[in-house]
């Protein structure tokens, strides 16, 4: 089956979930939403579940492309900083479907996905990591082990974003600039 078909059949599928929820979502439904036959779409996806891995591993993949292509145009590392929390808190408020999967808070989604979630944070960290790593470089942060700093900014983004017991409210959404004050604070050379 080409790309785009496989696409179209997770975005529909996607929506499914978003609507109804992953229990109440049927294959047949996935099916008849992309106008392929049932048969069809098993011999893509072996089941629900494939569905729901590879349309988590897509969405992941896709937003991680055009977060890095926006920061990748910015030369400053604390503006790429400050711009790479501002655009994933974003994406994680405008895409309900990652919100759930990641917070999980009934551990529903763990038995599926497995350790996908975690690849996507190791992500997450990554890039806070590279980004570090280029701000000390430049002399703009302050000597520090990247690494280990990534993985507390991480945390507080999670914290802040998506973690267990974060709901999605204004209080939350409007800390966001004093997480970013607060991480430029602790970062940047004096």
């Amino acid at each position: 089956m080409e790309s785009e078909k496989r696409a179209l059949i997770l975005n529909l599928a996607k929506k499914r979930f978003e609507r109804f929820g992953f229990t109440k979502t049927t294959v047949d439904e996935i099916a008849k939403d992309s106008s392929i036959s049932k048969r069809t779409l098993y011999q893509e996806f072996q089941n629900k579940e494939k569905i729901l891995e590879e349309l988590l591993m897509f969405e992941a993949l896709s937003v991680r492309k055009a977060i890095l292509n926006q920061i990748s145009k910015i030369s400053e590392p604390t503006e790429k900083l400050q711009t790479y929390i501002r655009l994933a808190k974003k994406y994680l408020d405008q895409n309900p479907f990652i919100f759930n999967v990641l917070n999980d808070e009934s551990g529903f989604y763990t038995p599926f996905l497995k350790e996908k979630p975690h690849v996507i944070e190791e992500g997450i960290e990554e890039i806070f990591t590279s980004i570090l790593k280029e701000g000390v470089e430049k002399e703009t942060f302050r000597k520090m082990d990247e690494k280990v700093v990534g993985h507390c900014l991480f945390l507080l983004f999670k914290g802040f974003t998506y973690g267990r017991g974060n709901v999605q409210n204004s209080s939350v959404m409007n800390s966001i600039n004093e997480l970013i004050l607060f991480i430029t604070n602790g970062v940047v050379s004096r």
